[in-house]
């Protein structure tokens, strides 16, 4: 397992305040034939969306440690507002769901807003805002 800042050291220090919003990266070591590729990849649909990806969570496919708790833990310990993923794989099922609870999720191009339940997710897929009638 690794855990590092992408091209920098591993200290975390946190954006100033009113500064670019940020995102963790995150892949499966097992499914990325190139990390470097893979991590370049991340970093461009991060600036594509106005993010700067700040931390990059690389995990094997083993499901020790669970990676949503790994997921979690970095989230509130870098304070990022999105998680960046290569591909709907490297979460599957029920983890990339329970992680659009806690953030926005990004898919190479596409973002998977996060979801409150099951009157935010019909709204979502019908392309509107629940708190207007």
């Amino acid at each position: 397992m690794t855990d590092h800042e992408p091209g920098g050291d591993t200290n975390v220090s946190l954006p100033a305040p009113g500064g670019q919003p940020t995102a963790i990266g995150y892949l499966r070591t097992d499914l990325c034939g190139h990390r470097g590729f893979t991590t370049a990849r991340l970093r461009l649909a991060a600036l594509a969306h106005g993010y700067r990806l700040r931390w990059l969570v690389e995990l094997p496919a083993d499901p020790r440690p669970d990676h949503l708790t790994t997921l979690r833990a970095t989230l509130d310990r870098t304070g990022a507002d999105a998680v960046i993923v290569a591909a709907t794989t490297h979460l599957p099922g029920r983890q990339l769901r329970a992680l659009r609870t806690l953030t926005p999720v990004i898919v190479d191009a596409t973002v998977l807003p996060e979801t409150h339940g099951l009157l935010a997710r019909l709204c979502s897929l019908l392309g509107r805002d629940p708190l207007q009638r």
